[in-house]
């Protein structure tokens, strides 16, 4: 995959049905309330890219401004609303890695179960009985690397800030998690390399999944 570009993003797929992309770090995926991000977002510049050829993006999901990784948009409402409802039902496999500031033993494996608050752009976690929508997280250790030790990632729900909460439930330091973890890495340590959908999305490229940048 080539990141040299200068351009927020790269493209991995394309036919008439969806776009598969890799999201770089530090870019929305779609405008803010900010103005700053009125035409610096991925959406925008999927937008102009497609008009060209009289097609237009549909967003599908979301990652973190920070979060890089492989992202879809649809490219009509009807694909959009059928992918969509696959992520509501969780049908939708998704592989993350980061990376902790702690050594821990290889394989040690967590499955987490949170419940997740949202008010206004803020979360939080909460108590089962207190309103919260239910956040599943499972993480597993894979390698060492010189800042610490690099994790595997796959979530069944979709919780905004799902990942990082997990991790500071448990205790451990996602690097470069400045919201919940204080820490000041150069970058937040977490990347999304594989989406991959069943069957019934109908779309001819089912799975996507790029080199990952830390676990082995």
């Amino acid at each position: 995959m080539d990141y040299s570009s200068k351009a927020p993003y790269v493209i991995l797929y394309e036919d008439e049905d969806c776009l598969y992309v890799y999201k770089k770090r530090d870019v929305f995926s779609i405008r803010t309330n900010d103005k700053l991000t009125y035409t610096h977002n991925l959406y925008h510049y999927l937008y102009l890219y497609l008009s060209k050829k009289g097609e237009r993006p549909f967003i599908v999901h979301r990652l973190d401004y920070e979060t890089s990784g492989v992202m879809v948009f649809a490219k009509s409402q009807i694909v959009k609303e059928r992918l969509q409802s696959l992520f509501e039902e969780h049908k939708v496999e998704r592989d993350y890695e980061a990376v902790i500031k702690e050594k821990i033993p290889l394989g040690k494996s967590f499955d987490v179960t949170n419940y997740i608050k949202k008010d206004g752009k803020h979360t939080s976690l909460v108590k089962e009985n207190e309103g919260g929508d239910v956040a599943i997280t499972h993480i597993k250790s894979s390698n060492y690397i010189n800042i610490g030790t690099a994790m595997r990632v796959n979530i069944e729900t979709g919780r905004h800030n799902q990942i990082r909460l997990a991790f500071s439930s448990l205790g451990l330091t996602l690097l470069g998690d400045k919201r919940f973890n204080g820490d000041v890495s150069k970058r937040l340590y977490l990347n999304a390399y594989k989406l991959a959908f069943p069957k019934e999305s109908l779309l001819a490229k089912q799975e996507v999944e790029v080199d990952p940048l830390w676990v082995k």
